[in-house]
């Protein structure tokens, strides 16, 4: 009986040595953490700042993944190429507000049309679409856009005009315009 009680009593002792020092690795690891997220006066410091590392934006991609050709034939309804546009939020900021132009042209060169849509309040990993826009020509095959951004800013005022890319591939493949 005596050397059970033995074993039991040093495995408690070891036991309460390791626990003490947990719980004072833990005190000393709060304490530096305190030390590190507050500034003078114990005021609270935005994590972005003590870490002085801005984060990582990603892209706004504008694309035309389909379009609409409308209107009977004939001269009383026209037919008419009609491309929707989407812009996807793919970076890690709400976009407040994102102003685009495009102008379309064939392949050949001709100009088919142009249009300016203005997206708001586009959230992390969302998308949003424009439809209804009625180009100059009766056919959506054959056409490519130039991609202009006029106006993008991100929901905390920071430009986002450079992280806007327009997408090669899709019905109306589009191109964007070299500043």
């Amino acid at each position: 009986m005596q050397p059970d009680f033995r074993r039991k009593f040093r495995a408690a002792g070891m036991f309460a040595l390791a626990a003490c020092l947990a719980l004072f690795a833990m005190d000393k690891a709060l304490a530096d953490a305190k030390e590190q997220l507050t500034g003078r006066n114990g005021v609270a410091l935005p994590l972005q700042q003590v870490i002085r590392n801005e984060r990582p934006r990603g892209p706004v991609f504008v694309a035309i993944p389909i379009a609409y050709v409308f209107g009977l034939g004939g001269d009383r309804s026209p037919t008419y190429c009609s491309p929707t546009i989407r812009a996807d939020n793919s970076s890690n900021m709400p976009v407040e507000e994102l102003i685009v132009g495009i102008e379309y042209q064939t392949k050949d060169g001709r100009a088919a049309g142009g249009t300016v849509t203005r997206y708001d309040k586009i959230k992390i990993g969302h998308q949003d679409t424009h439809y209804f826009y009625q180009l100059t020509v009766s056919d959506c095959r054959g056409l490519e856009g130039k991609l202009t951004v006029v106006h993008c800013i991100y929901s905390s005022g920071a430009d986002c005009s450079g992280d806007v890319q327009a997408v090669g591939f899709g019905t109306i493949p589009l191109h964007l315009s070299p500043r």
